[in-house]
């Protein structure tokens, strides 16, 4: 066997005699190339070193808009003839719903009726006003029921506010709604009174004597109270519950208006931050949408209460904090003047001196 011995070859780019082109072993490499990766590599450490900066020297806390609400409820059952629209502005005054045949579902016999001479009973004025003079009766005793059961509420609602089972919001909505049948009750006692002293100058009117021309014109109207519920401040209807031609009941929601006070920022403070929460102490408003408006403590509510479970993460516990309000240096915007609209108060830097 005869040995034979390939001969080597003469180059690393040739191969039995024939041309092999290799990649270049090492390529230059643009600069930026590195700066991006090294980019990519110290921004999430970045990002949490500002993060963290930010949380210790800034306070932040979770926060949501307060504006001045009433909800208007109806006097008496019947149809809706008209209702303010949302968005519309109501004067003081002016009604927010008129009603047509508010008197027509009460056919109950009054349960006392007003005595009357024997002399008065063929008087149709007399016979008039004792008619109505049922009707207000009746009227003072559902709101003397309503203004009952309402203030029955309004004590349970404190009763679970004290155990925490109760939200400041809710306790605040019973208060008002227990205000409302108080002045609904105050209004049905007085217009009783002066209808029964109007009645009891009618039957001691002697029998030959013509009626005076001012009486009637006052029963006439009174007879007309079609139960419109009228806006007590100028306010601008913000929710609408009740439609045109919808048959409503006593003490049915009607429409929620908002007042032209000027609106509040409750801040939720943990108690380790108590420092922040100083009459005067300037913040800056942070809304979702980016926007910021400086703002000031007006007052710290004198109760603590628990965060809202919208503004904390459901692993982290709601505990009770303190309730700052602060006022816009700036009236709000129409955008941000939303009932509830959640934000973010950034307070001003504190250096904590004590140890």
């Amino acid at each position: 066997m005869k040995i034979q011995f390939d001969k080597p070859p003469g180059s690393a780019q040739e191969t039995n005699g024939l041309s092999v082109r290799y990649a270049a072993s090492k390529r230059a490499v643009p600069r930026w190339r590195w700066y991006l990766l090294l980019a990519m590599v110290l921004t999430p450490p970045a990002y949490l070193l500002t993060r963290f900066t930010v949380a210790y020297w800034w306070e932040t806390s979770p926060a949501i808009v307060m504006t001045e609400q009433v909800v208007v409820r109806a006097r008496t059952a019947g149809q809706v003839k008209h209702v303010a629209q949302p968005g519309a502005l109501v004067r003081a005054g002016e009604p927010v719903i008129a009603l047509e045949g508010a008197a027509a579902p009460r056919q109950n016999p009054p349960a006392t009726p007003a005595p009357a001479p024997a002399r008065d009973r063929s008087n149709p004025m007399v016979a008039m006003i004792a008619s109505r003079q049922a009707m207000f009766d009746e009227a003072l005793r559902l709101a003397q029921s309503q203004l009952a059961l309402q203030q029955e509420r309004l004590r349970t609602m404190q009763a679970l506010r004290a155990e925490g089972a109760a939200t400041r919001q809710e306790l605040d909505n019973a208060r008002i709604q227990e205000m409302q049948a108080q002045a609904v009750a105050v209004r049905a006692s007085t217009d009783a009174r002066e209808n029964r002293a109007q009645l009891v100058r009618e039957q001691a009117r002697p029998p030959d004597a013509p009626p005076d021309t001012p009486a009637p014109r006052a029963v006439e109207d009174s007879t007309t109270e079609d139960g419109d519920v009228r806006a007590p401040f100028d306010a601008v209807v913000v929710r609408q519950f009740v439609h045109q031609g919808e048959w409503v009941t006593p003490g049915a929601d009607i429409a929620v208006l908002q007042g032209p006070a000027p609106a509040m920022v409750h801040a939720y403070l943990p108690p380790d931050q108590a420092r922040y929460a100083q009459v005067g102490r300037k913040a800056t408003l942070r809304f979702m949408d980016g926007g910021r408006i400086r703002a000031e403590v007006a007052d710290v509510i004198a109760e603590a209460e628990r965060t809202p479970a919208e503004r904390t993460s459901p692993l982290a516990p709601r505990m009770p904090s303190i309730v700052v309000r602060l006022r816009p240096v700036e009236p709000l915007p129409p955008s941000y003047r939303i009932h509830y609209l959640p934000l973010d108060v950034r307070f001003d830097w504190v250096w904590d001196w004590a140890p």
